[in-house]
C-alpha cells in the first residue's frame, strides 16, 4: 500500500486526478455537456508538467532530505517514461480540439514551461524566482485550466455572469490551498533567497490571509447560488473541509499531509457536488 500511494501521490498522479475533477466540476456548475476530451487533457497536461518539473532538476533533487525527491530520483527512469507518453497523448489530442481552445492552451503551457524555466537552462532566471509571482501563476494557471479551457471549449462566452463568478471562486480556492505550500518550504525559500508570501508578511499571517480566501470563497458561493440549492451547501462543505486542512498544515508534517489532504480538497469539492447538486 504504501508503494501504491507513494506512486499515486509522489508520481502526481492525485494531483492529475484533481485538475480532471475542476474541469468536470466546471461542466456540472455551467450546466454544459461534459466533454471526455477536454478532461483527458486536464489529466494529461497536469500530470506532465508536474512531474517534468521535477525530473529536469534531478541534480537538485539528489541532495534534498524530502521523502518525495528520494522517491522521484530512484524512479527517474519510469516517470520519465510515463511524462513522455502523457506528452505524447496531449500532443495527439490537440488535433482534435479548435482553434481557439489550443491557443488558449498553449499560452497556458507558456507559462508553465517558464515556470521552470531556471531548471532546464541553467544560469536563466524563471517566473518562480520573480518576488511574490509564484503563487499567482498557480492560481492563474489553474482557474484558467479548470474553468476558461473547458467553457472556451462548449462555445460558452467567458464573460457570462456565472463563469466570471466561477473563475473568481476557483482562483481564490487554489490561492488559499496554496497557502500551506508556501508555508511548508518557507525555509527553503528563504535559503533559495525566493520571497513568498510568508516570507513578506510572516507565518501566522500568511495563515490568516489563506483562512479570508476561504470567507471570500463563503462569500462569492452564497451570492452566487439560492439557499435551497445543493451546489451551495457542497461548496460550504467543501470550503469548511478546507479550512480545518489549512489550520493543521504546519511546517514538519509529512508530505502525504500536503499533497494528499491539501490537494485532496479539490476532490473532495468535487465529489460533495456530485452528491449534493
Amino acid at each position: 500500500m504504501k508503494k501504491v500511494s507513494d506512486f499515486i501521490i509522489y508520481g502526481n498522479l492525485l494531483i492529475s486526478v484533481c485538475s480532471a475533477c475542476f474541469i468536470w466540476e466546471t461542466y456540472i456548475l455551467l450546466n454544459l455537456q461534459v466533454n471526455l476530451l477536454y478532461i483527458f487533457i486536464g489529466f494529461t497536461a497536469t500530470f506532465f508538467t508536474y512531474n517534468i518539473d521535477r525530473l529536469v532538476a534531478l541534480d537538485t533533487l539528489a541532495k534534498s532530505a524530502s521523502e518525495r525527491h528520494k522517491w522521484i530520483v530512484k524512479f527517474r527512469v519510469p516517470m520519465t517514461v510515463l511524462s513522455v507518453l502523457a506528452f505524447a497523448f496531449l500532443i495527439a489530442a490537440l488535433f482534435y480540439l479548435p482553434k481557439n481552445s489550443i491557443f488558449f492552451l498553449c499560452h497556458l503551457g507558456i507559462i508553465s514551461i517558464g515556470y521552470s524555466f531556471p531548471t532546464i537552462i541553467r544560469g536563466a532566471k524563471g517566473l518562480r524566482n520573480v518576488k511574490l509571482l509564484k503563487i499567482f501563476l498557480i492560481m492563474y494557471v489553474w482557474a484558467s485550466t479548470t474553468v476558461i479551457f473547458p467553457v472556451i471549449g462548449t462555445g460558452t462566452g467567458i464573460l457570462h455572469r456565472d463563469v466570471i463568478l466561477l473563475f473568481i471562486e476557483r482562483a481564490v480556492f487554489i490561492f488559499a490551498i496554496t497557502l500551506p505550500f508556501d508555508i511548508r518550504d518557507y525555509q527553503s525559500d528563504i535559503y533559495g533567497n525566493l520571497l513568498t508570501i510568508p516570507g513578506l508578511i510572516g507565518i501566522r499571517q500568511t495563515r490568516l490571509l489563506a483562512f479570508v480566501c476561504i470567507l471570500v470563497f463563503f462569500t462569492i458561493n452564497v451570492f452566487h447560488y439560492p439557499v435551497w440549492d445543493g451546489i451551495l451547501w457542497a461548496k460550504l462543505l467543501s470550503g469548511l473541509n478546507a479550512l480545518i486542512v489549512i489550520y493543521f498544515a504546519r511546517d514538519g508534517k509529512h508530505e502525504y499531509y500536503f499533497s494528499g489532504l491539501v490537494d485532496g480538497t479539490m476532490i473532495v469539492q468535487f465529489v460533495l457536488v456530485l452528491l449534493l447538486r
